[in-house]
C-alpha cells in the first residue's frame, strides 16, 4: 500500500473521536490536500473495504482499516523508541524519521526490532 493511503488511514484513526465520522474537509485541511484528491482517495479506500463512507456525513475505518492504522502507529512508536534510546536522535528528528520508516517497515522487521530493543508493548 502506498504511503499516501497509509497517511489517510492513520489520519482518520487519529481524528475519529467517540465514534464520530471524519469529514473530507477535515482530511483535506489536516493533510493539506485538495478536496477533490481526498474524495478520490476515499473512494479507493472504500473500494478496498478500509473505510465506510457515508456521503455528506463522513467516514470511519472498518475493522481492517483500524487494524492497519494500529499497525502503522505501532511501527512508528517502535522506530521512535529505537531512534531516541539507541541512536540518541533528538525529538524532532525522531518523529520525522519514524514517519518515513513506519511506511517502509515490514511486520516481521517491526516485530524483530521490538524484541531487540525490548520495546514495552502497550495493551
Amino acid at each position: 500500500m502506498s504511503q499516501s493511503r497509509e497517511d489517510y488511514i492513520k489520519y482518520i484513526y487519529e481524528h475519529s473521536q467517540n465514534d464520530q465520522l471524519v469529514s473530507n474537509k477535515m482530511i483535506a485541511q489536516g493533510l493539506k490536500i485538495s478536496a477533490p484528491s481526498v474524495s478520490e482517495m476515499i473512494a479507493k479506500l472504500a473500494a478496498e473495504n478500509l473505510v465506510a463512507y457515508t456521503p455528506y456525513q463522513g467516514m470511519e475505518l472498518t475493522d481492517s482499516g483500524r487494524q492497519m492504522a494500529q499497525d502503522l502507529i505501532r511501527k512508528h512508536e517502535i522506530w521512535e523508541y529505537f531512534l531516541a534510546k539507541e541512536l540518541n536522535y533528538n525529538q524532532v528528528e525522531v518523529h520525522e524519521l519514524a514517519e518515513v520508516l513506519e511506511h517502509a517497515t515490514p511486520d516481521d522487521l517491526a516485530d524483530r526490532l521490538a524484541v531487540y530493543i525490548n520495546y514495552p508493548e502497550k495493551n
